[in-house]
């Protein structure tokens, strides 16, 4: 024999005897000796022949493969978002030749899919089988892997880890503002394997699993010390969530442990930190899209435990974690908990108007993709734990609309700003939003809610009992005013000086350098308690509109009258949600001294919303003053606004309850009726 050929024969028999030797404690060591799982043969004695004959192998599948291929056709792994992103489509069948992308993959499930006898072999020593199987015990009637087995993977590929898919690290999605790439590492990291088909990179079974290897579930990686970490480390070999921010990132660090026993046995630990990725996804059986364990928020509530009080995420009854699915469960919420499946990652680009890619999919249009989802407004791969409102503490020390760790890297849209009154319908997509606000408006604007030209949509909301109101239109910086969401007061190109109130009339933290700072739509709208404990954000509420503080109630009191100048001036404001940040004290004294000289006494029994808009969050006139012309929701009821023209002052306070202009006699009391004195034009009045 050549030299060659013997050394070649002796490696080939080293090889196969290590490779054996391997499987011999595993799931994978079909034979009688079997101590391992329970599909094992009858009394068949040899390991490797269930997938190996050493001559006169079959001629699809390798190397010397002794099993049949399935003849399945699987429903592959697919998603809006790998296809939004720009990556190639989606195989639409595992290969079935030799040196095809999914080939090695179908030869994995001609046990795993169920549909081929686990014993149904090609040859046993030296004879052919000729259609008959190895006895086995364990398998189903047919002789299959039963669909119970932690092995079985089916036919529907769908929620499992794609196989038969480029490995293409090149992609990058281009927003308006930042771009995204897949997240995959150029080289993935070893012992990881890919497949070279036509030149390119592909995924199969055996890039994350070695048959032949004695650990749990035949991972590559297992050098992690339990299954918990070989599992990250997997993951991690490919994927890379950092995006140049610190990693890892709060949900992998998150410290209480698991106290399922289910979740010990199964991963060998019970720290969130050993699991990472593993805590929200899984690479067989996801119940939810992109591999997450369950559907959507359900994830979120639990993790990898059965149930939420036996985890520390963000359920009812969790330990030590903090609960935000009861506060979603209130009355005024996010419909977190109602949307299931309308979510697809990337809506961010399809808004109302918008061309939808791929065709069917979702969007943020409310008209058929109304919905709200964690992943909406959090980034799960990328936040920190530092919220901008400290804890136990209703406001900022320092106001600002700047993103805080806990909102950071998530997508946004920033509007292309409209003339005063009218309404933004284009905008700039942000692969991560600077502002809390252009993560509000992905939804809460015409990108979300459609046409309202007046600023008032189609959209009825039931709870509140009101049409949903389109919120760039209100902050829109050209209109005459609106609460610092989206620039300081001062910076506002819209408004007339003095654009902000003075520091006497706030209370802090909004009293230091006003006219200056911004401040978050969550300064404003957030759970009952948020003192007390309550998680911060606008998750869920019982106060109508989300309204947060001390003082919880506007426009109405909590026995469903109007607050009125009465209910201020005599101290009587004590759950006036506008007192939290307004010393209205300033605004008496000021409205008393101006008005008690010349009528002797104020009409303290006029409403907050005769003058001012019941939303608000801005207006086309000064000081969010309404006229009597708006429409509802903005004009409470419909006709609780009475001024028909509105001059702001120019000096001093800001507040000038002389120059308005009003046909109701009570507001005449106080207002000329007829002329403006002052001198200084109404804002857009037409008698």
């Amino acid at each position: 024999m050549h030299f060659f050929s013997v050394i070649s024969s002796i490696f080939l028999i080293f090889s196969i005897t290590e490779l054996r030797a391997g499987i011999v404690n595993t799931k994978h060591n079909l034979s009688v000796s079997n101590t391992a799982g329970t599909i094992k043969a009858q009394a068949e004695t040899e390991i490797c022949v269930f997938c190996h004959i050493p001559h006169q192998s079959r001629p699809l599948g390798k190397p010397l493969w002794n099993r049949s291929m399935p003849t399945s056709n699987y429903t592959m792994y697919d998603s809006a978002y790998l296809r939004r992103l720009g990556y190639p489509d989606a195989p639409t069948d595992l290969g079935s030749a030799n040196d095809t992308p999914g080939a090695l993959s179908r030869q994995c499930l001609s046990c795993h899919d169920g549909t081929v006898a686990v014993g149904s072999v090609f040859k046993l020593r030296r004879e052919y089988m000729n259609g008959n199987t190895i006895a086995m015990t364990g398998t189903d009637g047919s002789g299959t892997i039963p669909a119970t087995s932690a092995g079985f993977i089916g036919t529907d590929l769908s929620v499992h880890h794609p196989v038969g898919v480029e490995y293409n690290p090149a992609i990058t999605k281009t927003f308006d503002i930042g771009s995204r790439s897949s997240e995959l590492k150029v080289v993935p990291d070893a012992p990881i394997k890919l497949f070279n088909y036509g030149g390119k990179k592909y995924v199969e079974c055996s890039s994350c699993h070695d048959p032949h290897k004695e650990n749990k579930a035949f991972l590559r990686v297992d050098s992690g010390g339990n299954h918990a970490k070989n599992m990250r480390d997997t993951c991690m070999s490919c994927h890379d969530k950092s995006g140049g921010d610190p990693w890892p990132t709060t949900h992998q660090v998150i410290g209480m442990p698991y106290t399922d026993p289910n979740v010990v046995s199964k991963y060998g630990s019970q720290s969130p930190s050993d699991f990472f990725c593993v805590n929200c996804h899984t690479p067989h059986n996801g119940e939810g899209d992109y591999l997450l364990r369950k559907v959507e928020q359900q994830t979120c509530f639990q993790g990898a435990a059965s149930s939420p009080n036996l985890s520390s995420c963000h359920g009812t009854g969790t330990v030590g974690g903090v609960d935000i699915e009861s506060v979603l469960n209130r009355t005024y919420a996010h419909p977190v908990n109602i949307t299931d499946g309308v979510h697809t990652d990337l809506d961010v680009f399809y808004g109302t108007g918008s061309t939808r890619f791929p065709a069917g999919s979702k969007g943020l249009s409310w008209d058929d993709s109304m919905h709200a989802e964690c992943m909406d407004c959090h980034n799960p791969h990328r936040l920190g734990s530092n919220a901008h409102v400290p804890k136990g503490q209703w406001y900022p020390n320092t106001p600002t609309n700047a993103v805080s760790d806990v909102l950071r890297n998530v997508t946004g849209v920033e509007p292309n700003w409209t003339p005063r009154g009218t309404q933004p319908t284009t905008f700039s997509t942000l692969e991560s939003a600077d502002k809390e606000y252009q993560i509000c408006l992905k939804c809460h604007s015409y990108w979300g809610v459609g046409d309202a030209p007046d600023g008032v949509s189609g959209h009825f909301l039931v709870n509140e009992g009101m049409y949903a109101t389109d919120q760039a239109w209100e902050f829109n910086p050209n209109n005459r005013s609106a609460h610092p969401v989206v620039m300081p007061l001062n910076s506002r190109p819209g408004s007339s000086d003095p654009k902000a109130l003075q520091a006497n009339q706030l209370r802090a933290p909004w009293n230091t350098n006003p006219g200056f700072t911004a401040m978050y739509c969550s300064d404003c709208h957030g759970a009952d308690n948020e003192v007390g404990g309550d998680p911060r954000g606008p998750h869920g509420s019982n106060m109508k509109y989300m309204l947060k503080g001390e003082k919880k109630y506007w426009p109405a009191k909590p026995d469903g009258t109007l607050y009125t100048a009465q209910d201020i001036f005599n101290g009587g404001d004590s759950d006036l949600f506008c007192a939290n940040c307004h010393d209205l004290t300033q605004v008496t004294a000021h409205w008393f001294k101006a008005n008690s000289e010349s009528i002797g006494f104020p009409p303290l029994n006029i409403t907050c919303v005769t003058c001012h808009v019941a939303i608000p969050h801005g207006s086309t006139k000064s000081r969010l003053m309404g006229y009597e012309s708006f429409p509802e929701p903005y004009n409470y009821n419909g006709n609780s606004l009475k001024l028909s023209g509105f001059a702001k002052r120019s000096v001093g306070t800001g507040i000038d309850t002389s120059h308005a202009y009003s046909y109701d006699p009570q507001c005449n009391q106080c207002h000329d009726h007829a002329t403006n004195t002052s001198g200084i034009p109404f804002e857009d009045f037409t008698p």
